[in-house]
């Protein structure tokens, strides 16, 4: 990932996927310093995400505000032309120009959805409920085009060596058929060490999505982002798609 420059090439600002990209859209992940905490859920002044934000808009040059989700570890996917911002749901797309879909994590996947023609841009946040429950799938069956006509990428998220999860977990996705000695490694009875990412890029290849992009960035070992885990009282760094 490289440090991103606004359209007038005057700031520096958050950090660029590696990831193709059609003309006109561009996508973004924060930092803790670049603006810092951008959830107002957790222990933060509310004057400090309200700056944050503004912070992150004049920083991008975004065409317009994000609509900000009341994320909740669900399957549930929104259109963003419908909805307002604070909506419960963990995902978000839009066809109309100027729209930017963002999500917030510290740990969680953040994944990104951008159709090969531009015209279809879409943000998830996924943990292991979210996998789980089906948000990928839930959110591809809501475009207007094919999983086939997506490309997707995963933002940096808390990689194997950091999430242990217990038999629960795992339990989940057995069903789904995706659990091998790779996505979840034994560690001591009862216990595993869980790879997100790769889970996460299994569901979407199964899916359809022909184009799968990983930052393999860790928010656990990364201190330039935030992680639930490593710090319970972190604030939440964000992943965004817009289109100019």
């Amino acid at each position: 990932m490289t440090t991103l420059k606004s359209k007038s090439g005057k700031v520096d600002f958050g950090l660029k996927p590696a990831w193709q990209l059609p003309h006109g859209i561009q996508a973004c992940v924060t930092t803790v310093t670049e603006p810092g905490n951008l959830a107002a859920h957790v222990a933060d002044d509310p004057a400090n995400v309200i700056r944050h934000r503004r912070q992150l808009q004049r920083g991008l040059e975004l065409p317009s505000a994000p609509k900000w989700l009341a994320q909740y570890h669900s399957s549930i996917a929104v259109a963003a032309e419908n909805n307002d911002a604070g909506c419960r749901a963990d995902a978000i797309w839009a066809t109309q120009a100027k729209s930017v879909c963002a999500v917030l994590t510290a740990d969680c996947l953040p994944i990104l959805l951008c159709s090969d023609n531009g015209q279809t841009i879409a943000a998830i946040q996924a943990g292991w409920r979210g996998l789980a429950g089906g948000i990928i799938t839930n959110t591809l069956q809501q475009l207007p085009q094919s999983a086939e006509c997506f490309r997707a990428y995963i933002g940096p998220a808390i990689s194997q060596a950091f999430f242990e999860v217990g038999d629960d977990v795992r339990d989940a996705f057995l069903t789904q058929g995706i659990v091998d000695s790779s996505s979840f490694a034994p560690r001591i009875a009862g216990k595993w060490l869980a790879d997100l990412p790769l889970l996460a890029e299994r569901l979407l290849t199964r899916a359809g999505v022909k184009e799968v992009t990983l930052s393999g960035l860790c928010t656990y070992s990364d201190e330039r982002f935030y992680s639930y885990r490593r710090d319970p009282n972190c604030g939440r760094l964000a992943t965004l798609i817009w289109k100019i």
